[in-house]
């Protein structure tokens, strides 16, 4: 499987561009945040239930969240219930965005619904051609289905990706998408993690405001929400081409961006452009 993302290259790190931030945070009328989880708030581990966000992070959203302009939402391939249980924000895109919760409210995407026996019946097969590989874990996740192979033998992979493929990926009501060390079976509806920032701009930037949008994330399915931003900025998380504007390093580096942004950057959306020039 390729890395490669159609359309990317490589990014610059974003210490290069930070001041282009800084004009953006300006020139707006607030901050819409949207976060992935795995690989860029919590560091990947062998074990998916055993994954943590950063405390830095953490202090950091609860920081942000506190800001009238500022809103902060987490969008994952991770079942709602799971991500909200892992992480405090103030909307969630579940099942990168099949599931949504915003304002106390959950919403389910109908054709997600309708797919559930189909899915089920998949994830059945898929389990029955790998209970014997040592390695594979096959997480349900209500609407969608992820299928861990990190922790596989190398020669046994082909034959998690072929069982996958075989149950899901020639039905009409299916598709099968990948990110790192995982493949993932999810109703075949026009919707992804950039559908999910555009709908979670709907409905958390107040009408008539211009707010300036930045999506950090670290995996294959982020790429589909840097897509979105052609106004905004795209942080990825890690190494590879991609359709982000920057780069940082790990989930480290991009907790001290969003510290940077509760100690620093959020202040500058209340700045007057007339008190003078942004320091450089």
């Amino acid at each position: 499987m390729s890395d490669r993302v159609t359309g990317a290259n490589e990014a610059p790190p974003l210490a290069d561009r930070l001041h282009d931030v800084v004009d953006g945070l300006v020139e707006r009328d607030g901050l819409l945040l949207a976060l992935d989880f795995d690989g860029t708030l919590a560091p990947i581990t062998d074990r998916p239930d055993e994954a943590a966000i950063a405390p830095a992070a953490a202090e950091a959203i609860d920081r942000l969240t506190d800001v009238d302009e500022v809103r902060v939402p987490v969008v994952s391939g991770r079942q709602l219930a799971d991500l909200r249980e892992r992480v405090d924000a103030d909307a969630y895109a579940g099942n990168h965005g099949l599931e949504l919760r915003v304002d106390g409210e959950t919403r389910v995407a109908p054709e997600a619904e309708t797919a559930r026996d189909a899915l089920a019946e998949a994830v059945d097969a898929v389990e029955e051609r790998v209970a014997d590989v040592d390695g594979a874990v096959v997480e349900r996740k209500g609407v969608t289905a992820t299928v861990h192979y990190r922790r596989a033998d190398a020669g046994d992979v082909p034959r998690v990706e072929e069982a996958v493929r075989e149950a899901a990926g020639d039905r009409d009501d299916l598709r099968v998408t990948e990110g790192k060390a995982i493949l993932e079976i999810r109703p075949d509806v026009d919707w992804d993690k950039g559908a999910a920032v555009e709908r979670l701009t709907d409905d958390l930037v107040p009408d008539g405001e211009d707010w300036l949008r930045v999506y950090v994330g670290d995996d294959r399915t982020d790429e589909d929400a840097f897509a979105t931003l052609s106004d905004g900025l795209g942080v990825k998380v890690g190494g590879g081409t991609t359709r982000a504007d920057v780069r940082v390093d790990d989930p480290e580096a991009a907790a001290a961006f969003l510290t940077w942004l509760a100690d620093h950057g959020a202040t500058f959306l209340r700045r007057d452009p007339d008190d003078g020039p942004v320091p450089r």
